[in-house]
């Protein structure tokens, strides 16, 4: 037989490893028990997002924060894109002298297959009768366009739908006692001009013009022209300040 002292050893380990099996065996089902209940309460798609923010989210130090990162934003330009010189048809469409300063209106249509948009003031140049550039300063005026008056707001986008037309408004000084011949010197004659033929139009934001005949007599004052940004719908009767 054996020892009493011995068996008895045995006994208690038999029951200290049973005892501590049935403490794990309940702190495991608590647990589940813990998770199913929080899982129906809170849901279980926003439990594991908040744990995996909870673990995953750099702790702070008296020595400096945790970093946080923010993902790039995207803008994308809304409307059409912009009209650019193949897509467009000029034409003087309405001329008009008062006193000593000629105002006329400028009409551009849509001749392409999709819209487009004018923002802005247009480029404008000047060439003569034989194709020679000719000095043609201009100044924009944002009140140009504006019925007499009516608040201008300046340039505002403006969409030409295929066939549809927008317009701007330019003036110049009319008075012409000297033409000035192209590369020739300035003269001092306060009505000294030079003669053209051809506008140059160039929409906002390309480079590439489009040619724009004058209906009469082309001659303009040295000082240039006035320009107005792009209006749409039918123009308002000349004059306009």
């Amino acid at each position: 037989m054996k020892n009493p002292d011995t068996v008895q050893e045995m006994v208690r380990r038999r029951v200290r490893r049973r005892r501590v099996w049935r403490r794990a065996r309940l702190a495991g089902l608590v647990v589940t028990a813990s998770i199913a209940i929080a899982a129906a309460a809170f849901g279980v798609d926003r439990m594991v997002v908040a744990l995996h923010r909870y673990y995953a989210t750099p702790s702070q130090t008296s020595g400096g924060q945790g970093t946080t990162s923010t993902l790039p934003t995207t803008t994308t330009a809304s409307g059409p894109p912009n009209c650019v010189s193949g897509q467009l048809s000029g034409a003087v469409t309405n001329w008009q002298a008062i006193s000593t300063t000629m105002y006329e209106t400028v009409s551009l249509t849509n001749i392409s297959l999709s819209p487009c948009t004018l923002l802005g003031y247009p480029g404008l140049a000047v060439n003569s009768a034989n194709g020679t550039a000719l000095p043609a300063a201009t100044q924009d005026v944002a009140t140009m366009g504006a019925s007499t008056g009516g608040a201008a707001a300046g340039p505002v986008p403006i969409v030409v739908s295929p066939e549809a037309r927008a317009w701007f408004e330019l003036s110049y000084p009319d008075v012409c006692s000297v033409i000035i011949t192209p590369g020739a010197t300035p003269s001092a004659s306060p009505d000294a001009c030079y003669e053209g033929k051809w506008l140059q139009i160039t929409p906002p934001q390309t480079s590439s013009p489009l040619l724009v005949p004058e209906p009469l007599r082309f001659t303009y004052g040295v000082v240039g022209f006035n320009v107005g940004p792009f209006g749409t719908g039918s123009p308002p009767p000349l004059p306009r300040s």
